[in-house]
């Protein structure tokens, strides 16, 4: 997943910063909602990337911010944004799974958007987190929603493309995952490239913020802009029908 990541770190920097990208229109806008007061505080943004997110939040004026990511060619990306708008952006290459290995002292707020079905081990994730937390710290995980990533097609065995009739539910089918990402389908520099993630369903994701210790304070699903209903009719609907994030505010007893 790390060499995958590398290898796409270009191409999704381009297509996720977009004026109509998802992670503007759709994430964004919840996760502001949802955001406790970061003025002051010690931030982390798990699975950082290429910073879209942690430059967001470092608007919210935290004493300090750090990313996270294992890819060398995304903070690359990173750094080079941070430097350019005299960011004060820490950025750090470790796995995000394993984040309490290098925040040495508990932070007041973690983040993260669409890194988990990247871990296989929630419940390690999620105790990491928690052990990286303040009491009373909070956290927001944008996640990949469950129904979603159900429609993730099967892993073949032989490692061979998938079709497009292989896009269809299979919710409680815990197999791994390949897949084209979209910042790739439409880009000639990458032919039948696939990534791999795993599926985790909404009983893995509780279960593992209950085994951490961590109460959950707000689950949204947000729904895609009101007026793509006339200007992007097919994406709102498509959409409505299978949600792509759920977005989980929580906080460490």
């Amino acid at each position: 997943m790390k060499n995958d990541w590398n290898t796409m770190a270009k191409a999704y920097e381009e297509f996720n910063n977009t004026e109509d990208s998802y992670s503007f229109n759709i994430e964004w806008p919840c996760i502001k909602e949802l955001l406790p007061n970061l003025n002051g505080k010690n931030v982390v943004d798990l699975g950082c990337g290429t910073g879209i997110f942690t430059f967001l939040l470092e608007k919210s004026c935290p004493a300090k911010i750090v990313g996270i990511d294992f890819s060398e060619e995304m903070l690359e990306i990173a750094k080079e944004k941070a430097k350019a708008n005299k960011s004060n952006v820490e950025f750090v290459l470790h796995d995000a799974a394993a984040c309490k290995d290098v925040i040495k002292e508990p932070v007041d707020f973690i983040f993260s958007s669409t890194t988990s079905h990247y871990i296989e081990n929630l419940a390690q994730l999620f105790e990491n987190v928690s052990a990286s937390l303040k009491s009373g710290g909070e956290c927001i995980f944008s996640i990949i929603h469950p129904v979603y990533s159900a429609m993730y097609p099967i892993e073949h065995t032989d490692e061979s493309y998938p079709s497009d009739e292989e896009w269809t539910v299979r919710y409680l089918d815990k197999s791994m995952r390949a897949y084209i990402q979209p910042w790739l389908e439409y880009n000639d520099n990458y032919e039948n490239h696939l990534s791999k993630s795993y599926h985790h369903t909404v009983s893995d994701y509780l279960n593992a913020i209950i085994s951490a210790g961590l109460s959950i304070e707000k689950v949204c699903e947000p729904m895609p802009p009101e007026e793509w209903k006339k200007t992007e009719s097919y994406r709102y609907k498509s959409f409505v029908e299978t949600p792509v994030y759920m977005i989980i505010k929580m906080r460490k007893n």
